[in-house]
């Protein structure tokens, strides 16, 4: 009987390079969108899962909205408050290969360069759904990360 190695915890709030790559990853190749709740302006939960998540940075998530208008961009105007989940299950869905819980606050990306980025970053699929450019890129400055990926459990904190 082989043991596991054990895992490295990380606690400072800032990306590596395998936690990057699962959340960049996880629509394309792995078809596994992100689950995103928020808070709208009646105070009731919201949620969708989405295929444009990307890593911003070292502590930063950015999402893309092709529709600026919609319920998501309206209930981070009024609350900020968001959490993303992430959940890779095994091959034969027995157990979870990864399984990470981001927590931060919302914002629309004002600058260029930051909505540039978002766009640019996130799959080619969804770039083909807003060929325009139209939407609006949400940056989540992250104040939490936990869970587990591949050799490491997340106990990151602000």
């Amino acid at each position: 009987m082989t043991t596991q190695p054990t895992p490295e915890t990380l606690t400072e709030l800032k990306f590596n390079d395998a936690l990057r790559q699962t959340i960049n990853q996880s629509y394309v190749p792995k078809d596994l969108p992100i689950f995103m709740a928020y808070v709208n302006e009646d105070g009731e939960p919201g949620a969708s899962y989405r295929g444009s998540v990307v890593a911003v940075g070292d502590d930063k998530i950015g999402v893309w909205g092709r529709n600026g208008e919609g319920s998501t961009m309206k209930a981070i105007a009024s609350n900020a408050n968001v959490l993303l989940m992430y959940r890779e299950p095994s091959p034969d869905h027995q157990r979870s290969l990864a399984v990470v819980t981001f927590r931060g606050k919302a914002r629309v990306a004002t600058d260029e360069a930051e909505r540039r980025q978002v766009y640019d970053t996130m799959p080619q699929r969804e770039r083909d759904a807003d060929v325009e450019y139209k939407g609006v890129a949400i940056i989540v400055d992250l104040d939490s990360v936990s869970g587990f990926i591949p050799g490491y459990r997340l106990q990151m904190k602000r």
